[in-house]
């Protein structure tokens, strides 16, 4: 603190300005710093710097505690609180844990004023949840001052403050819809509660969901007039990188100083509606697969906003643009055990695919060259460092190898035709082709899973080009569990094959998966078609130029046909090495597999 800001501290009346409310308080800043500091040095072994906020002055209180990097900034007072020594102590632990528990100041970007709050309370909840975890007697700290009730005016506002007690506190139960969602999407990400990347996903769907809650549609919310609650919870201001709007003195006790005021680029989208402005959700569609609140009973809403892609027109020689909507639609769930009863009916088969298993574990040596040290020479490495010396060029002292172990590095997506023709009986048999194909995705997860390979299990069926439905059974970070074999057990064949729309979208997950070979298994039972389009042609060049675009980021697509005619199609699709005809459709749980081992090997 300067010696001007400290004179204005001891006399304020004589320039103007309020007098500090020290005189009607009990317990202010001075009295606690000290006992604050020792506090936190016991809580997270670290010394964190206390700065008072002279947020009095200009007539401005400053009712919230603030942060930037490892110093922390508590209001003068509590004017509007008794219990003050323990929202001083609650305020203080609540922002330690941001500094011990998130490192990186998030970018504004293009975020809505609701959606910087929201994303903002998921973090504290988050950082809370991790303090406790360590702490546990931080939850007896922090909850009495929780008191949001189901009986206040619903406003953002309200609901935002009910949520935040819903997420701490165990006992409380909420009425409101919205709230409950947050509360079950929040403990369900329970295990990417250490990465700061949830706060941002989970906290846009909810920016999101709440302008669709019934009731509320068209509810303004006041950046600038918003407080946050609870009382002893920071301002946000330390989350957040404001670019040049938000650029502060270069002295952190100045810039917690100022930190109070908001951004001038933040106070200008002041009080949108989250109806009128663009939600980024694309990113958080990626890192959450969350179904919309408000669904008509037996209606599946998508997961997502609808997704445009382009489709290509033979005739014309070129791309429609935006022509295909995609929809991420939710998956419904059956009986997990009925895949036990799979694995049992196999045994055979699984018993031959454990064999086969541990031969692909098996890691093949590989010789690893230009090493700084290892049990050998590389040749090569060495009569260039000779050259670099004869030529006066310092040489490159990496001239060793080593042995190495090969191993294997690839993602894999099993994309699904869920058209209503798999719902047809096969031949001399009681089975479906949907069955076989289950049964034979079933056995194929559990090969991959044994290996270890990284994989993912999505399906999709159209009805129309406005309407391509695309469901996720199995992602590539979720693990091969109960949920996921559910969902294998509950899908069901409807409607049409718009094949390429699917490609593409199967193509953009795998794009920025970090893998030496990317793969797209494609198991359909027919050639591309929809109601709307009647030229057999069409959307077979289609899913070509699909595959083709995949083909140009290394997405290697390869195409398991049900069809015995097929041949005359699927050729010009994926290429003439790059599919298989089943015959013998029955035989598919038994080729599936083993198609696998083959060509991932």
């Amino acid at each position: 603190m300067s010696f001007s800001e400290g004179r204005l501290l001891a006399q304020p009346e004589q320039y103007g300005l309020p007098a500090p409310p020290r005189a009607r308080q009990e317990c202010v800043f001075a009295d606690v710093e000290r006992r604050m500091s020792l506090f936190l040095r016991a809580l997270w072994g670290r010394d964190m710097k206390l700065r008072p906020l002279a947020g009095w002055m200009a007539g401005r209180v400053v009712r919230r505690a603030t942060f930037a990097d490892h110093i922390i900034g508590l209001p003068q007072s509590y004017p509007e609180h008794a219990a003050q020594p323990a929202l001083y102590r609650a305020a203080a632990a609540h922002a330690g844990a941001h500094v011990a528990f998130g490192s990186q100041r998030r970018p504004i970007g293009s975020l809505t004023p609701l959606q910087i709050a929201l994303v903002s309370l998921i973090e504290d909840a988050r950082v809370e949840h991790l303090a406790i975890a360590r702490f546990p007697g931080l939850r007896r700290l922090w909850i009495p001052f929780h008191t949001a009730g189901s009986e206040a005016t619903v406003t953002p506002e309200c609901l935002m403050a009910r949520l935040a007690r819903a997420l701490i506190d165990d006992e409380y139960r909420d009425p409101h819809p919205w709230v409950n969602e947050g509360r079950r999407l929040f403990f369900e990400q329970r295990p990417r509660w250490e990465g700061q990347s949830l706060s941002g996903a989970l906290g846009i769907l909810l920016g999101n969901s709440m302008g669709e809650t019934p009731g509320e549609t068209g509810m303004p919310f006041n950046f600038i007039a918003y407080v946050v609650e609870p009382a002893y919870r920071d301002d946000h201001q330390g989350l957040w990188d404001f670019g040049d709007a938000g650029e502060h003195a270069s002295d952190a006790d100045a810039e917690l100083m100022e930190s109070g005021r908001l951004p001038r680029g933040a106070q200008g989208a002041g009080r949108e509606s989250p109806e009128k402005t663009g939600f980024p959700l694309e990113e958080a569609r990626h890192q959450l697969a969350v179904p919309s609140m408000h669904t008509e009973p037996g209606e599946a809403l998508p997961l997502a906003p609808p997704i445009p892609y382009d489709e290509w027109d033979y005739l014309i020689g070129r791309e429609r643009p935006s022509w295909c909507t995609l929809l991420e639609k939710p998956a419904a769930e059956g009986r997990a055990h009925d895949i036990a009863d799979i694995l049992e009916r196999n045994e055979d088969l699984v018993n031959r695919l454990k064999v086969l298993v541990k031969a692909v574990q098996v890691q093949r040596p590989v010789r690893l060259n230009k090493r700084i040290d290892g049990d050998r020479l590389d040749l090569n490495a060495c009569i260039n460092a000779i050259i670099d010396l004869r030529t006066g060029v310092p040489p490159d002292p990496r001239v060793h190898a080593i042995l190495g172990r090969q191993q294997r590095d690839l993602s894999v997506l099993v994309l699904l035709d869920l058209s209503q023709s798999t719902n047809d009986k096969v031949r001399n048999t009681d089975a479906t082709i949907l069955s076989l194909a289950r049964e034979a995705t079933a056995l194929l997860a559990e090969a991959m899973a044994s290996i270890g390979d990284s994989f993912a299990i999505h399906g999709f069926a159209s009805n129309g080009r406005h309407d391509v439905g695309y469901y996720r059974f199995k992602d590539f970070e979720r693990p091969y569990g109960d949920l996921a074999k559910s969902r294998l057990a509950g899908m069901s064949g409807q409607l049409s094959t718009r094949m390429g729309t699917a490609l593409r979208h199967a193509g953009a997950y795998l794009k920025d998966r970090r893998a030496h070979k990317k793969l797209i298994l494609l198991i359909t039972d027919g050639e591309p078609s929809d109601i709307d389009v009647h030229d057999a042609d069409y959307l077979m060049f289609d899913a070509k130029k699909a595959v083709e675009e995949n083909n140009r980021h290394g997405i290697f697509t390869y195409c398991m046909s049900l069809d015995p005619k097929a041949d005359r199609y699927v050729a010009r699709i994926f290429g003439q090495r790059n599919y298989t005809v089943v015959d013998h459709v029955r035989r598919l749980p038994e080729k599936l597999p083993m198609l696998y081992m083959r060509v991932t090997n």
